[in-house]
């Protein structure tokens, strides 16, 4: 058994939507065929010295284009303990730093901005080594502790 649609209380039934009528492509084509309409030469003529001069004018005026530097990645803010921790285990070197319950939140925020990476699992944890990102954000605090 078929059963009709509720209409709602706000009386008629919405309309559908009109779909879009499709284009004539051969009354494009005739048109694009036709030539223009002849348009009086005077006013162009006329019109073309005086742009030339504010070409001119303005060509001197206009400094040279300046080629964009390149975009840096904006540099990382880490705590002291955050700093301390990245340094101790760029310090381990390959053996890596085996993390602990008490380092493990510090360990965790290095990670999450890809300074350091993790290792082999050594008993309940893992040891943490650090990354290409890591090792250039240490460059850069050496370069600036130098030349302050």
């Amino acid at each position: 058994m078929a059963t009709k649609k509720a209409t709602p209380k706000g009386g008629a039934a919405k309309a559908a939507p009109k779909k879009a009528a499709p284009r004539k492509v051969a009354a494009d084509k005739a048109a694009a065929e036709k030539p223009a309409p002849a348009r009086k030469a005077a006013a162009p003529k006329a019109a073309a010295p005086k742009a030339a001069v504010a070409v001119d004018k303005a060509a001197p005026k206009a400094p040279a284009a300046k080629k964009a530097a390149p975009k840096k990645a904006p540099a990382v803010k880490l705590s002291d303990a955050q700093t301390n921790l990245l340094r101790e285990i760029a310090g381990s070197g390959e053996t890596g730093l085996p993390a602990s319950k008490r380092t493990q939140k510090t360990i965790d925020a290095l990670q999450t901005r890809k300074l350091i990476k993790r290792g082999k699992k050594e008993g309940d944890f893992f040891k943490y080594h650090v990354s290409k990102v890591g090792e250039k954000h240490l460059a850069g605090l050496d370069s600036a502790a130098g030349s302050a």
